[in-house]
């Protein structure tokens, strides 16, 4: 998890944007933000320090946000200057989303996943064989020309107005359609769900339900492997078992 630091580093450079700042309210969710706040209600920051190592996660949320907007949040503006690169975004005023199996917001994250597009052509996106590989012999089982989110955190799904929007497109991939049905099972396992009512949640997304069972397997395996290597450094502690879980539901 990165580090947070005060807002208030930053504060001339944001009130460039929204004016003064006559509230804020920092945000702790989240993982890969040095700096994330709401101000005045109506608009979230996000920023790192140019020197950060990941700071190209920033480049790439202003470049993906076109095609994600209509069921995301709109990127306002940006900034990069005095030692900071800034990301405004519209504030939605919403709750997190709940992945326990009585949870009636199940629905709407598949509802929103379905929007799915394919990998657009103008941003340069990792690979998900290359993403895998490292934790699978098959990682070409996983290639596709699909847009995949792949962190399925809960604290980056909010459900506003009866709908889901996914935030922090700071990691978007290019593979196979069912990658992210895929991604979400271990969450859900994790949050309650047997194997079996996880992938029956997946299987109402079609690129789920009809995609290889080869390939599902090998990437079950490949998930297994990354949560086990993440180990304690894993956003949930479940991660690693539920991942596992799967594996030996698919494997017997």
């Amino acid at each position: 998890m990165t580090e947070r630091l005060p807002w208030r580093q930053a504060q001339e450079l944001i009130e460039k944007h929204t004016g003064p700042a006559l509230s804020a309210r920092p945000v702790q969710e989240g993982y890969n933000s040095e700096l994330s706040v709401v101000i005045n209600n109506s608009v979230f920051v996000k920023g790192m320090r140019v020197d950060h190592p990941r700071v190209w996660t920033q480049e790439r949320e202003r470049q993906i946000n076109p095609h994600v907007r209509d069921f995301s949040a709109r990127l306002l503006w940006s900034e990069v200057s005095g030692g900071w690169d800034l990301n405004g975004f519209e504030f939605l005023d919403g709750r997190q989303a709940t992945y326990t199996p009585s949870s009636s917001d199940l629905g709407l994250i598949v509802t929103m996943m379905d929007q799915w597009p394919p990998a657009p052509d103008d941003v340069e996106l990792k690979q998900a064989s290359d993403r895998w590989a490292a934790y699978s012999d098959r990682p070409e089982l996983f290639a596709g020309r699909w847009l995949a989110h792949t962190d399925w955190s809960p604290s980056n799904v909010l459900v506003v107005n009866g709908t889901a929007r996914m935030l922090d497109w700071a990691w978007p991939t290019t593979g196979a359609r069912w990658i992210d049905p895929a991604c979400w099972i271990v969450w859900l396992i994790a949050s309650g769900h047997t194997p079996a009512q996880a992938e029956a949640w997946a299987n109402r997304l079609e690129a789920f339900a009809t995609a290889p069972t080869e390939s599902v397997t090998a990437f079950a395996d490949a998930q297994a492997a990354m949560w086990a290597d993440i180990g304690e450094h894993a956003p949930h502690p479940g991660l690693a078992a539920a991942a596992a879980h799967w594996t030996r539901h698919r494997t017997g």
